[in-house]
């Protein structure tokens, strides 16, 4: 299984990405739609791969990919 297509919660990529990015700054990409996600309930879901493009600055990766 590909560790990269694994959805994660905010908070679980908070901890996964930390110092690099804390869980209220991925709320903050997530909600302005630089990060791409999934709402599922209360909940949004983001994979690892679209959090690496984001950390490259593979903006046009994440416009296709999506979660």
């Amino acid at each position: 299984m590909d560790t990269k297509s694994i959805a994660l919660t905010i908070e679980a990529a908070g901890k996964m990405y930390s110092p690099h990015l804390t869980s209220s700054a991925i709320r903050r990409l997530v909600r302005s739609g630089e990060i791409p996600s999934r709402k599922v309930g209360a909940k949004y879901l983001i994979t690892a791969e679209a959090i690496e493009n984001w950390l490259r600055g593979d903006q046009q990766a994440q416009r296709v990919e999506g979660v």
